[in-house]
């Protein structure tokens, strides 16, 4: 368990710090040509608490042996939402051609403006096996702390509660049917490099 909770805040960390470094870079120096993303394989899966597992398993009940994509978004994002969730649905497609049963998740960071209405209309324009998760308060600080996502909000006060603007990182995550993390990639990035992790590392699929 103390294994488990070491190599979690490692991951977390490591985020924290790609996130801060990618911001220098974006506001300094601008991204290099020759920075290629690349999805990052655990050597050690990471074994999700059973409460959250349980969450990701409520969106497609019975669906055990089930692979899974993980993205945190929000239902105004303008451009960046629609395009990591356009990924998931390519990468859902991608793996079926592969014999893989995969499936998305997206999880709402803004719930105060995503409704459970909001939200199931939203994603539905990425096909049927794009799910959502929807949690409040200290549900949702839980499940984004489980995972080392952060979100920023923007102009968002007593006066303003509906135009305010979320940053949020686009990291996302492969989940095995096991609930353990065993990959982590850039949702807009990556999505390429994964689709031919599919075709080409299926070893990795072999629980």
């Amino acid at each position: 368990m103390k294994q488990k909770r070491l190599v979690m805040r490692t991951i977390q960390a490591m985020l924290s710090r790609l996130r801060i470094v990618t911001m220098y870079l974006i506001l300094f120096v601008g991204v290099p040509s020759s920075l290629q993303a690349a999805p990052f394989i655990l050597s050690q899966p990471v074994a999700l608490p059973a409460e959250v597992v349980t969450h990701l398993k409520s969106v497609r009940p019975g669906a055990g042996h089930r692979w899974q994509l993980v993205v945190f978004g929000f239902t105004h994002c303008k451009d960046i939402c629609p395009m990591s969730l356009a990924n998931l649905s390519m990468l859902v497609k991608a793996a079926a051609a592969e014999q893989i049963d995969l499936g998305g998740v997206f999880v709402t960071v803004d719930p105060d403006r995503d409704s459970h209405a909001q939200l199931a209309s939203y994603i539905q324009g990425f096909g049927s096996d794009i799910a959502y998760l929807r949690f409040e308060s200290e549900a949702l600080a839980h499940f984004k702390a489980t995972f080392g996502v952060e979100a920023v909000f923007f102009t968002k006060n007593a006066g303003n509660q509906s135009s305010y603007q979320v940053d949020h990182s686009t990291t996302a995550f492969l989940i095995d049917p096991a609930g353990r993390i065993r990959l982590i990639f850039d949702a807009l990035e990556d999505a390429a490099q994964l689709a031919k992790l599919f075709r080409e590392n299926r070893a990795l699929f072999a629980l």
